[in-house]
């Protein structure tokens, strides 16, 4: 039981992660909400600035927000109980970042939606914030991790379609979301290491 109430009080310490997660939750069983949220390209080039944001809470169907959770819930409680304010950064100004690249690099993409991008870059960092520390994790592990995401998105550039989800008519896997949260984590790794200084092992 006291084990319980410790993990308990750990997981409700990363309080952002859950907001986002409660926050993408909302957004999917509430469909005029979900719409008024969406990464939308005209809405957003008409001035409605709070798309480069919330358009990473929704999602299409059930099993795009549960593969997206899978990934960011774990990954991102993860990342926020070892360095807080690096993980709560990251959660405000990765979406608009990612939601810019979209904007800029891919003219024809109407509406996107998904944490997947978020998702990516979180994953990205854990492993690298991972890898500076030296924990007990082996170096091999994090490596892979590394590995698995970059050879994904590579597939996923060059694949016709999403690897796992299978979406309604209309509606596009867009890899560049990934690329977006694999840079926007990188340059977030290399703030902190240059902030924080070589690290003692």
């Amino acid at each position: 039981m006291d084990d319980a109430k410790k993990l308990g009080g750990r997981v409700v310490r990363a309080w952002a992660t859950l907001l986002v997660a409660m926050a993408a939750g909302l957004a999917f069983v509430w469909p005029g909400l979900a719409r008024l949220l969406i990464y939308e390209r005209a809405g957003l080039l008409a001035g409605q600035a709070w798309r480069l944001w919330t358009g990473h809470l929704v999602h299409f169907n059930v099993r795009h927000l549960l593969l997206d959770l899978a990934v960011f819930l774990p990954a991102g409680v993860w990342l926020e109980l070892l360095t807080p304010r690096l993980a709560r950064g990251f959660y405000l100004l990765t979406p608009p970042a990612v939601s810019v690249v979209l904007l800029l690099f891919d003219s024809t993409l109407t509406r996107y939606a998904g944490l997947s991008g978020l998702a990516t870059g979180v994953l990205v960092l854990l492993a690298l914030v991972q890898l500076r520390r030296k924990m007990d994790e082996p170096y091999w592990f994090w490596l892979g991790v590394l590995l698995l995401v970059a050879g994904k998105t590579a597939v996923e550039t060059m694949a016709p379609g999403a690897l796992f989800v299978r979406f309604d008519p209309g509606v596009r896997a867009v890899p560049l979301a990934h690329v977006g949260g694999i840079v926007c984590a990188l340059v977030a790794f290399l703030t902190l290491a240059r902030r924080t200084g070589p690290s003692s092992g």
